[in-house]
């Protein structure tokens, strides 16, 4: 027999189910204040991004490793630099960089781990506010209703503004300051603009995982893995400028 909850949630059923229960499960524990739906939203993404601490820390690790040996992979690349798109040799090329990852121990995939759980929860907030009666007309300060949007938009505001600054402080030696530049503007206004139209139940949920994920790469910024990682980051940058590493000046993450 079919679950119900599959049924009003889709294929994201059980993920949703979950979230739905333990929702309402912090609703009850925190009384019947009128904005305890509000702070469930909070209270649950808070729980998560923290269970998700020991996974950020390997992907950064990870970014760390794939930092230190992109001299190695930028020779691999210079090598077969004049080859033509479908030349066989190509190949060789491929099949060296890959050689160069197992020796190094590096997983060029391990940077990405972070935010694989993110997508379903995302959507499983998306349908537990689509479909939960309790979240429709539940007030959260000046929202009036958390299953629609927000009507001052002040959270899609703090989501680009919060993903900015983290995106910001965030090295990415693989990019150039400019492309880097308009990446951390694009996608923050993508996300932001986004989230004016939907739930502003899933926009407090997005907000909140941001300012955590803000304040998180401001705290790894201190920490040695992050010095290491802005100081590659500004050699590659200046080196791509031409400026041999030395005194010029390149857009990076402020530490």
């Amino acid at each position: 027999m079919v679950n119900p909850m599959v049924n009003r949630y889709g294929w994201l059923g059980v993920i949703a189910k979950w979230l739905y229960l333990a929702l309402r499960a912090l609703r009850r524990l925190l009384g019947n204040g009128p904005n305890n739906w509000g702070w469930a939203i909070i209270i649950a993404t808070a729980t998560f991004n923290i269970l998700m601490m020991p996974t950020r820390f390997l992907a950064m690790k990870s970014s760390l490793k794939m930092m230190r040996i992109q001299p190695k992979v930028d020779a691999i690349k210079r090598k077969y630099a004049n080859l033509k798109m479908n030349d066989p040799k190509r190949a060789e090329m491929n099949s060296e960089t890959m050689e160069l990852y197992k020796t190094e121990g590096v997983n060029m995939y391990g940077s990405c781990l972070p935010m694989l759980p993110q997508i379903p929860l995302f959507w499983a907030y998306f349908k537990v506010l689509q479909s939960a009666v309790e979240l429709r007309q539940a007030h959260f300060f000046w929202l009036t209703d958390l299953s629609a949007p927000d009507p001052k938009y002040i959270l899609p505001i703090l989501i680009i503004i919060s993903m900015f600054f983290t995106q910001y402080i965030t090295p990415s030696p693989g990019m150039d300051p400019a492309q880097r530049r308009m990446m951390a503007f694009i996608m923050p206004v993508f996300f932001g603009f986004m989230l004016l139209h939907y739930a502003s139940g899933l926009a407090l949920y997005w907000g909140t995982s941001n300012v955590i994920n803000l304040a998180l790469q401001l705290a790894i910024n201190q920490a040695p893995i992050g010095k290491e990682m802005h100081e590659i980051a500004a050699k590659r940058a200046a080196r791509k400028l031409g400026g041999g590493g030395g005194g010029s000046k390149t857009i990076q993450g402020k530490r």
